[in-house]
């Protein structure tokens, strides 16, 4: 890979914001949570947002980039890691931005017939429906600055991870910035701590694939020293054989437990 070069030739470096961190739950009997990763990446000229969440996400998404002192219009390029609704359904709310989405798995996703299961329909519609403000792209572009795609197939056909060669994270235990580094946006071809440390995954078209996938970007942590971001968990780093959340991990729910009581808190962490 080559290095993106910026002013006088030194590397160009984002910093990288989540909006919200990622969790790894699920329930058999509501479906799936959908509590996916979202990142910005900030270098100055671009605000990059890694996969663009739920529908449920919206406010949370509003807010998040408030808190950096910016709005919806001012994001410029929306990564999508794969087609699931979870990942995909709001990409619309970015005026200004361009979409990237890997060309075979949008093809993929548009031969589904309806109703197949995470696949949103109208959103693969949309996506196929745009002329301008959509980029497709391959495994192995460079299609920004510093940015590169990595195929990293199994949980779909044609999944992508995304890795930045520079970056400064805020994903240490005391919220502030860590130090310059990689990272690595898996998606969900790493969902959580438990598919990167054994490489026994969960809701895969293929495990064969998935299992590579993640030996492909294992090995990338260890030669870059990186961090890896997984598509349902906070920031994961390796640390010799271990791998280790690099914050807590915690979900806030509340739950109205009778007719008579106030909510409950069950907050997961």
């Amino acid at each position: 890979m080559q290095t993106p070069n910026g002013i006088g030739g030194a590397p160009r470096g984002y910093s990288a914001h989540p909006l919200v961190e990622g969790f790894p739950g699920k329930t058999a009997s509501h479906g799936a949570f959908g509590w996916s990763s979202l990142w910005l990446l900030d270098d100055g000229t671009r605000r990059v947002l890694v996969d663009a969440g739920q529908p449920a996400y919206i406010p949370l998404i509003h807010d998040g980039l408030a808190r950096l002192g910016l709005a919806p219009s001012d994001v410029t390029d929306v990564l999508l890691t794969h087609m699931h609704w979870d990942h995909v359904a709001n990409f619309t709310m970015f005026e200004n931005a361009t979409t990237w989405v890997g060309e075979r798995e949008l093809a993929w996703a548009a031969d589904q017939p309806a109703g197949t299961k995470f696949i949103p329909d109208l959103h693969v519609q949309e996506l196929l429906r745009r002329t301008d403000g959509v980029e497709r792209v391959s495994a192995g572009d460079e299609i920004l600055p510093g940015i590169h795609t990595i195929a990293s197939p199994g949980h779909t056909p044609h999944h992508l991870a995304f890795f930045a060669e520079h970056a400064t994270s805020t994903t240490d235990n005391t919220g502030n910035a860590g130090t310059a580094g990689s990272l690595v946006f898996a998606g969900d071809a790493v969902k959580n701590i438990h598919e990167l440390a054994t490489s026994r995954v969960d809701s895969t078209m293929d495990e064969d694939q998935s299992v590579r996938s993640i030996d492909r970007l294992r090995s990338l942590l260890t030669d870059t020293g990186g961090v890896l971001l997984p598509g349902h968990d906070v920031g994961l780093a390796m640390d010799g054989g271990q791998v280790l959340r690099l914050r807590e991990q915690r979900a806030q729910i509340g739950f109205f437990a009778d007719a008579q009581g106030d909510e409950t808190d069950r907050s997961i962490g």
